[in-house]
């Protein structure tokens, strides 16, 4: 199977960046192993949006993780901060530089 990439661009309600950040970091940094490769947070300098990467091992990875309980409960507690998701799945084509 292929890695797969999840980039999610994420409106964040005004005033809520630094605690939906801080939230994020702390329950990935949690998690056991789950397939999740790495990823990154970036934070849009207007403080209205952010854009989550994430890549997994494989689309099945996942899939997995969506269906464990302590995802769906960090899920429900990130709606106290995220006005709209929108997550789309993608394949690396190439990489250059250091990244």
């Amino acid at each position: 199977m292929k890695p797969v990439t999840v980039i999610n661009h994420l409106a964040i309600k005004p005033g809520n960046m630094d605690q939906f950040i801080d939230a994020q970091h702390r329950f990935v940094t949690a998690l056991p192993p789950c397939g999740l490769i790495g990823g990154r947070m970036y934070r849009s300098v207007d403080g209205q949006s952010a854009v989550l990467v994430s890549t997994f091992e494989s689309k099945d990875a996942q899939e997995k993780l969506l269906q464990r309980a302590e995802f769906k409960e960090h899920i429900q507690h990130l709606q106290t901060f995220v006005e709209s998701s929108s997550p789309v799945f993608y394949e690396e084509a190439y990489t250059t530089g250091a990244f």
